[in-house]
């Protein structure tokens, strides 16, 4: 597809274009900063009281015409739109230092991310209203968020069965499908786990968090593009008078009198002028590892390590960028036969492309309206995993998985210019949890991750027996012999168990899922405000005390409406003027 085709489409695919935002004001009510999902929907829900001023502040560019962001299938080339983070040389991969890239555009992680949407298991979220005091996180009531922020739509002429539950879903502007046709390792894989593991088909997004799915996406059903936080929840809040959205505003600090928020201070880098915005409320919404970042730069954090730096201290909260829990991964990977679907057969097989394309370009149809393979399994592993290796995941709810495994019709790592699939296996709650610090009080120098892979003894062992069987599940007649040419990652030569950790720790990666650094019950109290601050809320995945079972794109947007109605509660907004 040549980029005057696909700018063509993308142009097609977008319900109507948002309007320009108004001139730069100083002052407002509600400052947001982070323009992810999270932060939108605040938006969206604070707006509907047109006695509000909200401004919105997003470091990242507007791709929103974008056809590498609009086609589902380009999600791949999307680094444009990412923040380019790595891990500290993490000692328990032998010093490797994988990347941990975050969403930086209009629409934060939405705006680039593969389009999962589940929610997981139900017994998360009664964890967090537990940890919280706010019981508005319990599942029975996230579920009405998760419903208000979403609504289905089926595309026409599917012929596979999948369990969906149309009842979890509601009236809220998210569009969230099911792909239109399977791959070819789709079926295969699937009914290989379901058969392993004894597991049920299970639908996404009704707190089920234990089984095999075909998964469910956010993309727009009738013409297979992206459904985001931007051409959303953002296109609402900005046909409003009483909201402004500045996209390329790089935030520097947010500002303090005495003990109270009040300004925040932004890098415009179109023009390279330096504004300042007077608030009533400060919301940081720029996910786990920016939303930490900031509120250390502003004074806000462990106060030995703000002083070493030269930051004068607002406030002393060692648990300011504590708490990073992600979902890591390792990698097997495999050359694939002529017949199977893959990303190197749309990208590099030009007659198959032409194909694609023009099914694309017609209807949405193809390759690239979806991410090219979304089929997973979430499951339990035997007690005796973790014998000797403590109680920690033993202990946790039994509708809760261990282990995640995911399949892609493409390369996770880098490797010879032929056609391949992989897949890797996911811990879902780790036991070990990671920091985030300052390396400079400048605002443009990246953070230090340090996110402390397979940090302890029983997350070791989980990766390694998960590792074990997912490499068997591919090595399995079913699959290897019909699809499959070559073990390309760890390799046919990888055989004892000390080869096999050392392949896992050169594949270990991140679902680019981290949360819980500015967490509710540590740094946060129970209506999203900052501990012993007046003025300064965090809401998003930061907030999160505890990490989902699965993808955490839909419950970042449900924490933006549960904390849209706290706040609106607790502040007298009113959201239905």
């Amino acid at each position: 597809m040549t980029l005057t085709l696909r700018s063509l489409l993308a142009f097609a695919a977008l319900a109507a274009a948002a309007p320009k935002p108004p001139r730069a004001t100083t002052t407002a009510d509600y400052v947001i900063v982070g323009a992810g999902p999270a932060g939108f929907v605040l938006a969206e829900y604070l707006t509907r009281d047109p006695r509000l001023k909200v401004v919105l502040l997003e470091a990242g560019p507007d791709g929103d015409t974008d056809p590498v962001l609009t086609t589902p299938a380009e999600f791949i080339h999307t680094g444009k739109y990412m923040w380019p983070y790595f891990s500290q040389p993490d000692p328990n991969l032998g010093g490797e230092t994988p990347n941990i890239v975050q969403g930086r555009a209009l629409g934060g992680g939405t705006a680039c991310n593969a389009m999962l949407y589940c929610r997981g298991s139900a017994s998360v979220f009664d964890e967090w209203a537990r940890i919280s005091g706010n019981p508005g996180l319990r599942w029975s009531s996230m579920l009405n968020s998760f419903k208000a922020t979403t609504h289905w739509q089926d595309g026409q002429n599917i012929n596979y069965i999948q369990p969906v539950n149309t009842s979890m879903v509601g009236n809220g502007p998210l569009e969230i499908t099911r792909q239109r046709e399977l791959l070819t390792l789709d079926k295969p894989f699937a009914d290989k786990l379901q058969a392993t593991f004894n597991l049920p088909q299970i639908d996404s997004q009704s707190g089920n968090g234990i089984g095999v799915t075909q998964g469910l996406q956010s993309i727009r059903a009738s013409n297979s593009t992206r459904q985001y936080a931007y051409n959303t929840f953002g296109y609402l809040a900005s046909r409003r008078p009483n909201f402004e959205l500045h996209h390329d505003a790089w935030v520097m600090k947010i500002g303090f009198t005495n003990t109270t928020a009040d300004k925040v201070t932004y890098n415009d880098t179109l023009t390279g002028t330096v504004n300042t915005i007077k608030a009533k409320e400060i919301i940081v919404s720029a996910g786990a590892i920016n939303s930490p970042q900031i509120l250390m730069l502003s004074g806000v954090g462990p106060a030995n390590q703000l002083r070493a730096l030269g930051i004068p201290v607002v406030k002393d909260i060692p648990q300011v960028g504590k708490n990073l829990v992600d979902h890591h991964y390792a990698v097997v990977q495999y050359e694939a036969k002529s017949q199977v679907d893959t990303f190197w057969q749309l990208f590099e097989n030009h007659t198959r492309n032409a194909i694609e394309t023009a099914k694309y370009q017609a209807n949405g149809d193809g390759l690239f309206g979806n991410i090219v393979g979304d089929v997973s399994g979430a499951f339990r592993l035997p007690d005796s995993v973790f014998a000797g290796k403590g109680t920690f995941h033993k202990s946790l709810p039994a509708d809760r998985p261990h282990m995640v495994f995911q399949y892609f019709a493409g390369p996770f790592l880098p490797g010879p210019n032929v056609s391949m699939v992989s897949a890797f296996a996911a811990v879902v709650q780790p036991e070990g949890s990671g920091h985030i610090t300052l390396a400079s009080a400048n605002y443009r120098d990246a953070p230090l991750i340090h996110s402390n892979y397979w940090g302890s003894a029983a997350d070791k062992a989980a990766v390694v027996w998960g590792y074990k069987q997912l490499r068997a599940i591919f090595r399995s007649s079913e699959i290897f012999g019909k699809y499959l040419v070559r073990e390309l990652n760890p390799g046919e030569d990888v055989v004892t168990d000390d080869q096999l950790w050392k392949g896992i720790q050169k594949t270990s990666n991140s679902w680019h899922h981290p949360i819980g650094t500015t967490a509710l019950g540590t740094v946060l109290d129970a209506n999203w405000r900052v501990k012993g601050l007046k003025g300064l809320r965090v809401v998003g995945a930061s907030a999160a005390p505890k990490i989902t079972t699965c993808a955490t794109q839909a419950t970042a947007y449900a924490i933006g409406h549960r904390a849209a109605l706290d706040i609106a509660a607790a502040d007298r907004v009113c959201l239905r003027c």
